[in-house]
């Protein structure tokens, strides 16, 4: 079985460049990681996390978001076409489904596909200027967290929902 590989942001580094957003806007127009303001000011890329058990993949009644070998979480504009419900924007704790204007519904990271297909990674990894965004195995998630990590992370999940994630 191939590695389950997933961007890892540690929150505590980003210093809110939004160079991931514009390296991704770059890339696919419609950008698949997007920057948002928390209320205390902090600017901060929300992105999809592929999770292993994905919410997004379970409510979507036309089954347009599945998994490839790698792990990653795939949404398949063709199959989402005519969607009025957009479950998978409610059902994503992360927010990391964007409405789009621009021909399909909704957009999503895909961990950069085409350049995975050619041994490339996430463009947004590559252009992260302080080394916050990874492209690693699941598994490695636990290492890579650290105190100031977590906490950045809880602020984060704080303004994306704020009623679940508030102390």
């Amino acid at each position: 079985m191939e590695e389950q590989k997933t961007l890892f942001i540690d929150y505590s580094k980003c210093i809110g460049c939004e160079t991931c957003e514009a390296v991704c806007r770059f890339l696919y127009d419609t950008p698949r990681i997007a920057m948002s303001r928390t209320i205390d000011g902090e600017i901060v890329p929300l992105y999809c996390q592929h999770c292993e058990k994905a919410a997004c993949q379970r409510v979507c009644k036309r089954g347009a978001i599945h998994r490839d070998a790698q792990g990653a979480v795939l949404h398949d504009p063709m199959k989402c076409r005519g969607c009025e419900t957009k479950d998978c924007l409610i059902a994503c704790p992360y927010a990391a489904f964007f409405a789009t204007c621009k021909g399909v519904a909704v957009a999503k990271c895909d961990l950069c596909k085409k350049r995975r297909a050619e041994g490339l990674h996430p463009a947004c990894v590559e252009m992260c200027p302080c080394d916050a965004i990874k492209f690693i195995d699941r598994t490695a998630i636990a290492s890579l967290k650290t105190e100031a990590s977590e906490e950045a992370f809880k602020r984060v999940m704080a303004h994306i929902r704020p009623k679940k994630f508030v102390d």
